[in-house]
């Protein structure tokens, strides 16, 4: 049998399969595209390594555990890109302008206003690293050593500012209003 032949086969076999598993682990209705492109993923994985496959006693389980690691995997990053994307926004309309006169003397006034209380309310190195993080959308590579802590710190740090923010609700507010004005073209 060829290579051809045989992942032919594995795919018309375990396609449905597959399929349903990936119904079951998102629920009905939800993420067909994230279930398809992991299918094709597993595919692709079974593709790359069908020599030892060929051999493999039970070919189907093993597929079926890769697509489900597949699966797993898309969406861990997924969660991630939709809590990065809570709380961030695009970076050139977060961040201040370095020349004050690229916007009005009074959104440029209102925005350190709106930036001045959420230091005060989180603390001016906190919020700083909130911002740089969150808003302006930096990696945890780049901060990490301006605060002399190790990346998983920092995101540990981000995490708690996070919980602090949801659980006050002026912060939560102040932030919204950041948000909101630099989301709509940085007139804050």
């Amino acid at each position: 049998m060829t290579d051809e032949a045989w992942i032919s086969g594995l795919y018309e076999r375990d396609y449905a399969l597959l399929y349903r598993v990936g119904r079951v682990f998102l629920g009905e209705g939800a993420g067909e595209d994230l279930i398809e492109d992991q299918i094709q993923e597993a595919f692709f994985r079974a593709w790359k390594k069908r020599a030892a496959l060929q051999k493999h006693p039970n070919p189907d389980g093993w597929l079926v555990e890769c697509f489900r690691r597949c699966l797993l995997n898309a969406c861990r990053k997924q969660a991630r890109d939709w809590k990065r994307r809570a709380y961030s926004l695009d970076a050139e309309a977060a961040r201040l302008p370095e020349d004050p006169a690229a916007l009005s003397p009074e959104a440029y006034a209102k925005r350190r206003e709106q930036i001045e209380l959420l230091q005060k309310l989180l603390g001016e190195k906190d919020a700083e690293l909130f911002l740089r993080y969150c808003v302006y959308g930096e990696r945890a590579a780049a901060i990490a050593p301006d605060y002399g802590i190790s990346e998983q710190a920092l995101r540990m740090r981000v995490s708690r500012l996070k919980k602090h923010l949801l659980d006050q609700r002026e912060l939560f507010a102040c932030v919204l209003a950041i948000c909101m004005a630099w989301s709509k073209g940085g007139s804050l």
